[in-house]
């Protein structure tokens, strides 16, 4: 009986919510200023190159070995004292990414405040430097001879782009996902890089008319150790839906939830973190808002799955994520979200919900 109530209720939701799904598609292509970064990463001091581990990808290799004599360029010296100012990597593929492409480049879309914090208080110095970044890969992208190295492994990266193409999820999922948050984003990408490190990703998002450009820059999902026996590393059809479902669905939660009026309630149940900090620290979810954050979108996940009609993925998520991953707040929030789920007239969006949804934390007692 409940489990008809529950598709009753999604039906409902479908029918009653007001944005029309309109189908768009998931663009999958080679960003060449984020190749030519991720390189430079791999020969800077402060980069990749002194990580505790390697997977040693066979592009990873070629590059180290094909670009290490740059290793004292204006533009790797630049890098590393960013870097040591706290300016990581996540911070420059923001800046490659609203930049015009190399070896041209020149900001075209404002950098957020908190990434430009992250250099300086004083926001002239922070547009400064990065500036002098942007030049500086401008210089490395010519005397690195970058065009031609991208030409010749044009046939490589094709063969990763139709890789990660093979294995998109379902084409109604992004109809099915804005309509159930309510709201659009102009265009979803996924850059595949070959030189990044293996499971790597970052998610990013410029603001466009309707929502967000919304982007995901990620590393080979299976170790190739310098073979291609095993392939190019991106034939993992699992991998990509979750990377792909779970990094736009933050796209939709992060900038709501990212609002002072809702920060100050998330503070207010600051305490449910302690029983699961541990496990949240394991997985690099050292903050009670960056767990709250990963509550949400995989609640979405969960949701959205019943929302396709495909209730064997839902459930198997709940397992996943509840189970074995200790998001334990998701049943609850579950509970919750049929509110905004079945009434739509007056819920337009999951921003109008996100206070209430935040506010059913009171109801789970301290453990």
């Amino acid at each position: 009986m409940r489990k008809l109530l529950l598709l009753l209720n999604i039906l409902c939701f479908v029918a009653c919510s007001k944005v029309k799904p309109v189908k768009k598609e998931i663009d999958v292509k080679t960003n060449f200023n984020i190749e030519t970064l991720v390189i430079c990463f791999e020969i800077a001091d402060k980069g990749f190159w002194n990580f505790p581990f390697d997977d040693f990808q066979p592009m990873k290799t070629q590059a180290r070995n094909q670009f290490k004599e740059y290793k004292n360029h204006e533009a790797i010296k630049l890098i590393d004292t960013l870097v040591s100012k706290g300016f990581w990597f996540d911070a420059m593929v923001e800046v490659m990414l609203k930049s015009s492409p190399l070896p041209k480049a020149e900001l075209i879309y404002e950098i957020d405040k908190s990434t430009l914090d992250r250099l300086s208080n004083n926001k002239s110095e922070s547009t400064s430097l990065i500036k002098e970044f942007i030049a500086a890969m401008n210089e490395f992208y010519l005397d690195a001879n970058m065009s031609e190295y991208f030409k010749e492994n044009a046939d490589y990266f094709k063969a990763v782009n139709q890789e990660v193409s093979n294995n998109l999820p379902n084409e109604q999922f992004i109809a099915t996902m804005e309509d159930y948050y309510g709201k659009q984003n102009d265009s979803y990408t996924l850059i595949p890089s070959p030189t990044l490190y293996h499971t790597m990703g970052f998610g990013k998002r410029i603001n466009a008319d309707i929502g967000y450009k919304v982007f995901n820059v990620f590393g080979p999902l299976i170790v190739t150790k310098d073979s291609l026996d095993f392939g190019f590393g991106f034939d993992d059809s699992k991998e990509i839906d979750e990377l792909t479902v779970h990094e736009f669905g933050h796209s939709f939660i992060n900038p709501i939830l990212d609002l002072a009026k809702n920060t100050e309630i998330i503070d207010k149940y600051k305490y449910l973190f302690d029983p699961i900090k541990k496990e949240m620290q394991n997985q690099g979810y050292g903050s009670w808002r960056s767990c709250v954050a990963e509550h949400f979108v995989r609640l979405g996940e969960i949701r959205i799955s019943y929302a396709m009609r495909d209730s064997a993925r839902a459930e198997k998520l709940r397992d996943e994520y509840v189970n074995k991953r200790k998001f334990i707040y998701i049943p609850h929030l579950e509970k919750s979200i049929e509110e905004y789920e079945t009434n739509r007239n007056l819920y337009k969006s999951i921003d109008d919900y996100i206070p209430s949804l935040l506010n059913s934390l009171s109801k789970i007692r301290k453990q």
